[in-house]
């Protein structure tokens, strides 16, 4: 005679959320909101260089860039990166748990939305807090501080659940795609007289009134309908957008489908030998090390980041002066870029860095390679936005400048900012390519480059006249050669200490 086992309780709400918010501790997700206060502070570096003479007003005109785009971009970054980290690790076995779907959805949405607020308190926040402490007349007034914070938060929340409804039949290039897809009809549609009926538009439309600018960063007129209108109405809707998304069931796809999706199985070996490409790959004597690592970048955010970089920058040129914008470039896309792509890249190679070392080619001709394929990167991205502005307006004797210095800078700054992830640690890099990138807003972007331009490489690539260019082209060179010869040593002893 058997005893049947006691079945399995079913966890309830406040157990589900405990174990959610227990599952990104320590996480990407969890480090994720630390991109809103680096926002900040470059945003807060660029209205002081700026000049004197501006008020409260002014500041929360500077939110324009943060509401309209980056904000919901890192929100839509953060329903990627929980998708990402999820379908790696299968769920971490908690999709097979006896835990009802309703309350896995709204648990996760939970979270992510607490991550959001942090996210938009930070990349909000911190500039209004700092400018209003250094100058009484930037002291934005509380309510209106409130609003810059939380008006764009509870508009972000409908694309959220939106985004985290696509999530869960869906790869996380999908939502990431998704997300910007909606924050740029969000820009386009804004302020059309049909926004009431257009979804993506409660994205951004409650947020105007209370940064005082247009879509495009321009100051609202006197006389303007959204100078005098509220905010809640257009930031109620894309609040309560999130409803229908959160009791939506999940598609079912065809088996095969989402088992694509959730998991890349290996190909199981045979009787007769691996395959004939890895039989090729794998002689002896033949080491394709190039390719190998050009291939462990294919599937980063790489992927997605560049293209919209450049989509970004052709957007703001449709709307702005090409020659007036050119710092939009030289002075924050290219610096916070280098530090992006070389983080990026070590993050995906470093913890099998071990494993590589250990093969026959050792860690200098991988260290090479890695090298060779973020600063070539870095210079195609360089000379590709080039001939965007080339073909937005500028004269072209400022385009082969601008290719040239940022295809030299460019290589210099990712070939630094890699060697100090792997001779240090990523952390480090990133509170030195912040602080670089501020001290190149600051003196580069203001009448101190006058003086103290030499100082600053960050803000080498803004320079493009002849004179300043005799000196930054052949250091930067000679700094990369430097840097990339410290990557390989440095590559060594990671390998060793990994």
């Amino acid at each position: 005679m058997t005893t049947a086992l006691p079945a399995t309780p079913v966890p309830g709400l406040s157990a589900t959320l405990r174990a959610e918010f227990a599952t990104w501790r320590r996480s990407a997700v969890t480090y994720l909101p630390l991109g809103g206060l680096a926002f900040g502070l470059v945003n807060t570096a660029m209205f002081l260089s700026t000049g004197p003479g501006k008020d409260w007003k002014d500041v929360l005109g500077y939110q324009n860039l943060w509401a309209m785009f980056v904000g919901p971009m890192l929100t839509a970054l953060l329903v990627a990166t929980a998708t990402r980290i999820d379908d790696t690790a299968r769920g971490g076995a908690t999709w097979y748990r006896p835990v009802r779907p309703p309350y896995r959805h709204l648990s996760r949405f939970t979270v992510l939305a607490l991550r959001s607020l942090l996210l938009n308190l930070l990349g909000a926040g911190t500039p209004l807090l700092i400018l209003g402490l250094m100058n009484g007349a930037q002291r934005v007034p509380v309510d209106r501080a409130a609003e810059a914070v939380v008006v764009p938060w509870a508009s972000q929340l409908g694309m959220l659940a939106l985004l985290l409804w696509l999530a869960r039949q869906t790869p996380w290039s999908v939502v990431l795609g998704a997300g910007f897809v909606w924050t740029m009809l969000g820009v386009v549609n804004a302020e059309s007289a049909s926004w009431t009926v257009l979804p993506f538009t409660w994205l951004d439309r409650g947020a105007l009134p209370v940064i005082g600018t247009h879509a495009n960063g321009v100051a609202l007129e006197a006389h303007s309908a959204l100078a005098g209108a509220s905010p809640w109405p257009a930031t109620l809707l894309g609040a309560l957008l999130a409803v229908p998304f959160l009791l939506l069931p999940r598609l079912h796809l065809p088996a095969a489908r989402a088992a694509r999706q959730r998991t890349a199985p290996r190909q199981a070996p045979t009787a007769a030998g691996p395959a004939p490409a890895t039989a090729a790959h794998a002689r002896p004597g033949r080491p394709r090390v190039l390719a190998a690592v050009a291939g462990t970048l294919r599937g980063t955010s790489l992927t997605w980041l560049c293209p919209a970089t450049i989509a970004l920058i052709a957007l703001w040129l449709s709307w702005h002066d090409p020659d007036t914008s050119i710092q939009l470039f030289t002075l924050l896309v290219l610096p916070i870029g280098t530090l992006v792509l070389a983080l990026v890249a070590w993050g995906a190679t470093g913890q099998g860095w071990r494993a590589v070392a250990s093969r026959t080619p050792g860690a200098a001709r991988p260290a090479l390679a890695l090298t060779g394929v973020t600063t070539g990167i870095a210079a195609l991205m360089s000379v590709v936005i080039a001939l965007v502005y080339l073909a937005a307006g500028i004269p072209a004797g400022h385009a082969w400048p601008l290719a040239l210095t940022g295809t030299v800078v460019g290589a210099m700054l990712t070939s630094f900012t890699l060697w100090l992830s792997i001779r240090t640690t990523q952390s480090v890099a990133v509170v030195v390519g912040i602080i670089g990138i501020l001290f190149g807003v600051l003196v580069g972007g203001t009448s101190m480059q006058q003086t103290l331009w030499p100082l600053i490489p960050y803000s080498w690539a803004n320079y493009l006249d002849l004179h300043r260019m005799a000196l930054t082209l052949p250091v930067g060179v000679a700094a990369t050669a430097l840097f990339t010869f410290g990557i390989t040593h440095a590559a060594r002893k990671a390998a060793e200490n990994s």
